[in-house]
């Protein structure tokens, strides 16, 4: 009986199926629909207008040029209806033979009924029922389906680890139990309890959950495995069959000017996660007035994207069937307005264009940065007038914009606003993205790169991007991070399976930030940070240590993700070190001290100061802090004299300590989530003075200083707790003023080595300098003022005159 139902009731319905989209594919593909309805339209739109007034020469030439054109359309439209019904007559009767043919055989298709694929909800009791509880067998099995070699692909594992002895008991297992689950739930089960299966996951860092996810994952790609055209009616019935164009007009000028989306296949043509946005675009395109869309998002939302996946969609007859005719042409704006000298010229030539492409009657246009082209001010040029008509004509109009951009130009113009809907791009969430780069993304650079993407690169993809990229949201940060890892794996050509390793590898190269495990060098460099750090700092015991737990948090992924590295508030006075600690921060974990952003923060009062720093909404300019933030997502921030910036600006500083981002004035945020933030100032620098004369031990002049910074309201209690720690540098003593002057001196060795001499120290030049250097206001500062004065002044003068040899020590007289 099953094998009759599968003959009867399954196969013989999918023949009919299969022989009426045959018959009908013709019909569809040789547009005779479409052709029998515009049967004597002029030749694509070819049709031309008598002069005012009766002229009978004129009169006689455009009726017969409008003639001949109606004729030539329909010539060919009659061809092309008798070639489609020709051939839809030939398909009908040659597979009439199997459809009539296939009741008459059930005995002769027994075979194929043996032969076939199980389906999806019998395929473990199928595999059980073979196997026989034989778990060995089973595995032996399991890897030889599709999903089994998918799983070891996408993983990275060698199945001949799995598969080899031990040899497994068989009465160790009882597969009778697994008959209910699935076949990635199987494959999870087995993980669990084969034992070189488990072993070999161990070894490669793996777990059993892995192994069901990309089970899962691949058989998310088989169900958005699209179905043979043939047997999909609807999308036969939205292809852009044979001349779906004659009934629509030429746009010669236009097609200059512009790119046709839909005559391209996008990067990524298979966008999954925005079919409510497409949908209603679809939705406003095809009603008969005020068809316009604003689609508004950030950069890397994936806004142009969306745009192509919709063209792809019309191109592959996905989209809604009126839009089926449609061409989505993006109009270059740039190269319009360079074309004229003028903008009246500009706007009456983009006006021709709109006459062009009304007269076709199957445009829909796109404008990139629309808001660029409806304002005034630099880099902008006021089109208002002129999109208006677009905007008002039947074509339809796409703008693409950001969401400050739309609130500040389109929104705010009577004019247009009316006109278009605005449909918002929001990036992707973070637990969305492993499905957006599993179905879309990760196939195509597959089979572009001719390599393998295992499961835990795009989890690692994912992770990295949401922490070590900052500025640019989801999708684009994921997408470009795991395309230019692969581009960097098949450069070097080591191996074609891209694994997480690769992507930590790939950034550290990248980003010259340390990524993932630690190898042995780094940890004892991690072990040893306050050693480092001391040997360009002197004393500050306290910073050094606080500083060091800080770093070898965030190295460990131990602390909180969503907040800088650190946030540091450096107390003291003048000269102690406070400023030398955060170079030598910058130096040692960055490795390079260019890694430092320094702001003086006495130069930024009242709201002036808060515009230079953030960028002014008016003017478009963007800010010193923010524009340095996002092109220095690794640093260390220093913000000298703190104490010095007006109240408001304290404000701004709350969310950026706590919260690890900044909001410029065009509303976007900035993040610091991978910055050392360290804030200096000499607060309180004549207290620290007494207190120490007077004998206070180094925890209770933490406590008294941080109830004078409060009482005297030079900081807010609400603005120290924001800061991870507060550190008090004390006042150097002789003895270290001696140990700056050692490390000064040896600083000024490296700088002459070049030239092959050096400079003799002993411990009188270091005590000399020590002195010379001191100052009980400026602390350690003027040191290096002494030095240039009394010692590199002397160096200068010996390579003058000749008196300075290669190899030699020059000495030096105080």
């Amino acid at each position: 009986m099953n094998y009759l139902t599968w003959h009867y009731l399954e196969v013989w319905p999918k023949i009919l199926t299969l022989w009426r989209n045959l018959i009908l594919f013709p019909f569809y593909y040789f547009s005779i629909p479409l052709h029998l309805k515009t049967l004597f339209a002029p030749w694509h739109r070819q049709q031309t207008k008598t002069k005012r007034g009766f002229h009978l020469d004129d009169f006689l030439g455009t009726l017969s040029f409008n003639i001949i054109s109606r004729i030539l359309g329909a010539i060919l439209r009659t061809m092309t209806i008798f070639y489609g019904l020709l051939l839809m007559t030939v398909v009908g009767v040659l597979w009439l033979v199997p459809v009539v043919v296939w009741p008459l055989i059930p005995i002769l298709t027994l075979p194929s009924y043996l032969a076939k694929k199980p389906k999806k909800e019998e395929e473990v009791l199928f595999i059980l029922a073979i196997t026989r509880n034989d778990p060995g067998r089973l595995m032996h099995l399991l890897f030889k389906q599709p999903m089994g070699k998918f799983i070891l692909s996408h993983l990275g594992l060698d199945g001949e680890n799995i598969l080899t002895p031990p040899i497994v008991n068989a009465t160790q297992f009882d597969l009778s139990q697994f008959i209910h689950l699935t076949l990635p739930q199987l494959f999870y089960k087995m993980a669990e309890i084969y034992p070189s299966f488990k072993a070999t996951l161990d070894q490669n860092n793996l777990k059993s959950e892995d192994v069901m996810r990309t089970a899962l994952w691949f058989e998310k790609l088989y169900e958005k495995k699209e179905p043979s055209l043939i047997l999909d009616l609807p999308r036969i019935k939205n292809l852009q069959g044979i001349g779906h164009n004659w009934a629509y007009g030429y746009t010669v000028e236009l097609d200059k000017l512009s790119h046709d989306l839909t005559h391209d296949i996008p990067a990524f043509p298979l966008l999954v996660g925005r079919e409510e946005e497409i949908s209603t675009i679809e939705r406003v395109l095809l009603k008969t007035e005020a068809n316009n869309v604003i689609v508004a998002g950030e950069p890397g939302v994936a806004r142009h994207l969306l745009v192509e996946t919709l063209a792809y969609r019309i191109l592959t007859g996905h989209a809604q069937p009126a839009l089926g005719v449609k061409r989505i042409l993006s109009v270059n704006m740039h190269a319009l307005i360079s074309a004229k000298p003028s903008i009246l010229e500009v706007k009456g030539m983009a006006e021709e264009l709109l006459a062009e492409a009304s007269s076709a009657g199957n445009i829909i246009i796109c404008l990139d940065e629309i808001d660029k082209f409806v304002s005034q001010g630099e880099g902008r040029i006021d089109l208002s007038d002129v999109i208006s008509k677009f905007a008002e004509s039947s074509i339809g109009v796409i703008g693409i914009t950001t969401p400050f951009a739309y609130h500040k130009f389109i929104q705010t113009n009577s004019t247009l606003s009316p006109l278009f809907e605005k449909v918002e791009v929001e990036a992707f969430p973070k637990e969305q993205m492993l499905e957006i780069l599993e179905i879309s993304i990760a196939p195509i650079l597959e089979k572009k790169y001719h390599l393998t993407i295992t499961y835990p690169a795009i989890v690692k993809t994912i992770d990295d991007a949401d922490r070590y990229i900052t500025q640019t949201p989801f999708p684009a940060k994921a997408i470009e991070l795991l395309d230019e890892a692969c581009v960097d794996l098949v450069t070097k050509g080591k191996k074609y399976i891209l694994t997480a390793p690769d992507i930590d590898n790939f950034l550290t190269e990248k980003m010259h930030m340390p990524l993932g495990d630690l190898q042995k060098k780094e940890a004892e460099k991690l072990t040893n940070l306050e050693n480092l750090l001391h040997e360009k700092i002197i004393n500050q015991e306290e910073a050094i240590r606080v500083i060091a737990g800080a770093l070898r948090r965030a190295r460990l992924n131990v602390g909180n993700p969503n907040r800088p590295i650190g946030t540091f508030l450096f107390l003291g006075p003048t000269g102690v070190g406070k400023t030398e600690t955060a170079k030598a921060l910058a130096s040692v974990y960055f490795n390079s001290v260019e890694k430092l952003i320094r702001f003086d923060m006495s130069q930024y009062q009242k709201e002036e100061g808060l515009e230079r720093l953030i960028g002014s909404a008016g003017s478009g300019s963007p800010g010193e802090l923010t524009s340095k933030l996002a092109d220095n997502p690794f640093s260390v921030l220093l913000l000298d004299e703190f104490e010095k910036a007006d109240r408001e600006i304290y404000n701004l500083f709350l969310t950026l300590l706590d919260e690890g981002y900044i909001t410029d004035a065009t509303g976007r945020k900035i993040f610091a989530k991978n910055n050392i933030i360290i804030a200096t100032s000499n607060a309180g620098a004549e207290f620290i003075r007494e207190r120490i004369n007077q004998g206070i031990v180094a925890a209770d002049l933490q406590k008294e200083l941080l109830e004078y910074v409060q009482k005297e309201k030079i900081f807010s209690p609400e603005l120290l707790n924001r800061f991870d720690a507060t550190v008090v540098f004390t006042p150097l003593t002789e003895g270290q003023l001696r140990e700056v002057a050692k490390l000064m001196l040896d600083d000024l060795n490296k700088r002459l080595s070049p030239k092959e001499i050096s400079l003799f120290v002993d411990q009188e030049l270091i005590r000399k300098i020590a002195s010379l250097g001191f100052d009980p206001q400026f602390g350690a500062r003027s040191m290096r003022r002494a030095i240039t004065e009394n010692i590199e002044d002397q160096i200068a003068q010996k390579l003058l005159a000749g008196e300075a040899k290669k190899g030699e020590q020059i000495q030096v007289q105080l």
